[in-house]
């Protein structure tokens, strides 16, 4: 899908960044603690005119699937963070303590225990499901299956892992 520069305009007119990838659009800012509600109230005035635009240009935006995080530190987050209005259309924006991003699990203090912990389950199932079968395989075989549906798991982004904790 081809985005007009109108959207990009409406977003920099607000002061937000934008990031899309496909069909998703994300929109950033970074601001101290303390501007965190003037912040919020330009989200929504943003969000209600990209809004209009998308309706506009006869698109359909999934407003159930937008939401909000802040990143930070444990002490920043802690600091009274502004309550979601809803806004003219009736939609309240929720803000959530993660998200997903391109199949990574980001969590508000950019921990990744939440994309972990998602990685660690279907990895066990895969295992005990091999573990199962293992006497009727040769080890060529066990460590093919292993690596294509255990370290593939571990692996998908892991460079990720090095910017966030390296």
């Amino acid at each position: 899908m081809l985005y007009d520069s109108e959207l990009f305009d409406i977003v920099s007119e607000f002061g937000f960044a934008s990031h899309v990838y496909a069909d998703d659009t994300q929109l950033y800012i970074s601001v101290p603690a303390a501007s965190c509600q003037e912040a919020i109230e330009r989200f929504a005035s943003c969000f209600e005119r990209v809004c209009d635009w998308v309706a506009s240009n006869r698109l359909k935006l999934n407003e159930d699937k937008t939401k909000i995080i802040w990143l930070g530190t444990r002490h920043q987050l802690s600091k009274t963070l502004p309550q979601m209005s809803t806004l003219r259309n009736g939609t309240v924006l929720q803000l959530s303590t993660a998200v997903k991003n391109l199949g990574i699990q980001i969590d508000s203090q950019l921990t990744m225990a939440d994309h972990i912990a998602a990685g660690c389950q279907p990895g066990f199932f895969q295992l005990r499901q091999l573990r199962s079968i293992r006497q009727s395989l040769t080890p060529a075989a066990v460590k093919m299956l292993v690596h294509a549906f255990i370290s593939s798991r571990l692996d998908y982004c892991n460079q990720l892992f090095v910017v966030v904790t390296g």
